[in-house]
């Protein structure tokens, strides 16, 4: 079995900084309390035909 890699994606570039959501964190990621701060991940993996 080998490995069979699509060829890269071309994303497109933004044109300016979306700037209608704050930094509200500015890298400070020590909370004292359970659910204080939540985050997301967008990571795409191709795993074939699923």
């Amino acid at each position: 079995m080998t490995s069979c890699q699509h060829p890269k994606h071309a994303y497109k570039k933004a044109e300016r900084e979306h700037l209608e959501i704050p930094n509200r964190l500015d890298r400070q990621f020590a909370v004292t309390q359970p659910n204080q701060v939540w985050c997301g991940d967008v990571t795409y993996v191709w795993a074939g035909n699923r």
